[in-house]
C-alpha cells in the first residue's frame, strides 16, 4: 500500500477542516478545545523537562571537570630490613641509647638520666633520617616507667606513598 500525498492534502485541506469545525456543537467544541489546550500544555512541559535535563547534565559535567583528581594515599608498614638498617645507624650514632624494632614498633630506651638530652635528640633524629616514614608515638615515658627503664618511647612508623589517581 503506497502512501498517497494527494489524499492527505484532501483530508487536511482548509475547506474540510472549516466544515468539520462548523459542524461541532458547543459541547463538542469545548471538549476538542480542552483536549488541544491540555496537549499544548503537555508538549510545553515536556520541552521544559528536556531543557532542565540538558542543563543539569551540562552542570554535572562542568562540576566533574572542576573537581580535582587527587592522588590516593598508600600506607604500608615498615620493611623489617629497612627498619633494622635504621636501628643500626641510630645505634652507631647514639651508642648510649638502646634501640630495638619489633612488631612494627621502634622502641627507644635509656636507663641513665644523664643521657636524657641524647635520648631526646635521638627521637628528633629518627624523623630527620627517615622522612619517607610517618611516625606516631604509641608510648612515651620519662621517670617512673614500667620496668627498669628511666626513659622509654615506643614509635610506630608507616611508609607513606602516593598512587596516581585513576580517572573515572
Amino acid at each position: 500500500m503506497a502512501f498517497d500525498t494527494k489524499l492527505l492534502f484532501k483530508v487536511v485541506s482548509p475547506k474540510l477542516v472549516v466544515k468539520a469545525v462548523q459542524s461541532f456543537d458547543r459541547s463538542t467544541s469545548f471538549v476538542v478545545g480542552t483536549c488541544w489546550a491540555v496537549a499544548i500544555l503537555m508538549v510545553a512541559f515536556a520541552l521544559y523537562t528536556v531543557h532542565l535535563s540538558v542543563t543539569t547534565r551540562h552542570e554535572a559535567e562542568t562540576a566533574l571537570v572542576a573537581e580535582p583528581n587527587l592522588p590516593k594515599i598508600m600506607r604500608d608498614h615498615m620493611d623489617p630490613r629497612e627498619a633494622q638498617k635504621m636501628v643500626d645507624r641510630l645505634q652507631h650514632l647514639y651508642p648510649d641509647i638502646i634501640f630495638s624494632y619489633r612488631n612494627n614498633s621502634l622502641t627507644v630506651t635509656a636507663t641513665d638520666g644523664s643521657k636524657f638530652r641524647a635520648w631526646l635528640m635521638s627521637l628528633g633524629y629518627i624523623d630527620t633520617i627517615s622522612p619517607q616514614f610517618h611516625w606516631a608515638i604509641q608510648e612515651f615515658c620519662v621517670g617512673n616507667c614500667v620496668g627498669h627503664d628511666l626513659m622509654k618511647a615506643v614509635l610506630s612508623g608507616e611508609k607513606i606513598s602516593f598512587q596516581k589517581a585513576q580517572p573515572e
